[in-house]
């Protein structure tokens, strides 16, 4: 977190923030911090997970969403209720700020990685739906865990749910037809995030309107403990 301080940024989106650390964050000068719940534990609040979105701005609209009611039971699901005793909100989390004049909107959210394709994809159109705007636009952040590997679904879909369709289904091209859909630029498309560069694994998503001018983009190679890199975006509203 010290190393995306130290490049001071004027928005900063996270996800999977224990509580304790979430509580050192809004000790940070300078930013103004809006969360909802990412993943609500089964025992006390303190072990709950959040989204957090930081801004040096104070956002002039905040918004929390749902996009996913449905109960997702995949083996996968169940280990994660049963042994780390985590329950998936679906949360959203939007915020708007005024840059030269204008207003934009910034969204952070994780998509489950224990549902088949089908179900993500759902998810993300589900999402848009929520929280687009006619005529402000959007920038859209978060761990969507997306595989681009079809041999990786192959070898682990019936861990997550799939249906015999999923295992048809190419994961990035189906994600890409939305983007594009959508008009919107995945800034890091072809690199992975994860910690490993085979299978390539984006996770992890910048999406802003193709009126955006990225002016430069950086994916750590460093990790800082964490399981995904991190992802650094300039983008010229």
């Amino acid at each position: 977190m010290r190393y995306i301080l130290s490049l001071h940024p004027d928005v900063v989106c996270l996800q999977e923030v224990s509580r304790l650390n979430k509580q050192w964050l809004s000790t940070i000068p300078g930013y103004t911090i809006n969360s909802c719940i990412e993943s609500k534990h089964n025992h006390p609040l303190e072990k709950h997970m959040y989204i957090l979105i930081m801004t040096k701005q104070k956002p002039i609209f905040v918004k929390k969403f749902k996009y996913d009611y449905a109960h997702h039971n995949s083996i996968l699901t169940r280990l994660y209720a049963a042994f780390v005793h985590f329950e998936e909100m679906h949360h959203v989390i939007a915020v708007r700020l005024k840059v030269k004049g204008k207003q934009i909107q910034i969204t952070n959210t994780r998509l489950s990685c224990a549902i088949g394709t089908s179900d993500r994809v759902q998810e993300f159109k589900t999402l848009v739906r929520k929280v687009k705007h006619k005529t402000i636009p959007t920038i859209y952040c978060g761990d969507y865990n997306v595989v681009d590997s079809k041999l990786f679904n192959r070898l682990t879909g019936w861990l997550r749910g799939f249906t015999r369709f999923d295992y048809l289904l190419d994961e990035r091209a189906s994600f890409e037809k939305l983007f594009k859909k959508e008009h919107l630029v995945n800034i890091f498309r072809g690199k992975s995030t994860s910690f490993v560069n085979r299978p390539l694994l984006q996770l992890d998503h910048i999406l802003v309107p193709k009126t955006f001018l990225v002016q430069s983009h950086l994916l750590t190679k460093k990790r800082y403990g964490s399981d995904h890199r991190i992802l650094v975006a300039t983008i010229q509203i």
